[in-house]
């Protein structure tokens, strides 16, 4: 079996490619969508946070794999449905891809030829779609990775692995304990040969719950929940 990833240079990514190195875990493709826009720059308290869960959000994801001399595949944008990734997937022969962001797959990509794995901040079906970490952290104090096999529809496809973590102690929710949770997730998925074992479960696309980008009341209400 042959897993590839297909990085960009946003928070996510770092974390995915730092905690793979970490654990000694090897990709046998690994993508980068690089579209050279500077740096998001931060704070030295989020930096601090983001090394007490394991990754450091102030190294690039270019800085991590030079460093550590990795082999990867460069291209210049950042949409996972350019035609060029498209045709290089066709031609690496990967039977799963892990996906870290760039854009809602469309068919083309779906049906390209390996399966795409998807890190979702939300336990489904209970929280599809979109900043679910924050409504299930003023539900339940706590948020669900989802880990599952990409459709067509939104967060619907086959459940590879799901786990519950407790909501954050600190302020840095979309750029720390995002990154946190899905690349936590990631590990374990790939330690425990969950891709191998392809004993996937399926979801009833016709029950849970939907979510839309959360409103910034809300999203402010949860943040203070978290610190307080």
């Amino acid at each position: 079996m042959r897993i590839g990833i297909i990085l960009t240079t946003d928070s996510r990514s770092k974390s995915y490619i730092q905690k793979l190195l970490q654990n000694k875990i090897q990709i046998d493709e690994i993508i980068l969508m690089n579209d050279k826009n500077p740096m998001k720059d931060f704070t030295n308290a989020c930096v601090l946070q983001s090394k007490n869960q394991g990754f450091d959000i102030s190294q690039s994801v270019v800085e991590t794999l030079n460093e550590n001399k990795i082999k990867y595949k460069e291209f210049d944008f950042n949409d996972i449905n350019d035609s060029r990734l498209i045709e290089y997937i066709k031609g690496i022969n990967v039977d799963f891809c892990i996906f870290t962001g760039g854009g809602v797959l469309k068919d083309e990509i779906l049906t390209c030829g390996p399966k795409f794995v998807h890190f979702h901040p939300g336990f489904v079906p209970d929280y599809r779609g979109s900043t679910c970490f924050y409504y299930s952290i003023i539900n339940q104090n706590n948020c669900g990775v989802t880990a599952y096999i990409m459709n067509k529809n939104l967060d619907t496809g086959d459940i590879i692995h799901q786990r519950i973590f407790p909501k954050p102690t600190h302020k840095f929710v979309d750029d720390v304990y995002d990154a946190y949770i899905r690349s936590e997730t990631l590990i374990d998925v790939l330690k425990n040969d969950y891709l191998k074992k392809s004993q996937f479960k399926k979801q009833d696309e016709s029950s849970g719950n939907t979510y839309f980008i959360i409103h910034p009341v809300l999203k402010h209400i949860a943040i203070l929940d978290c610190i307080n």
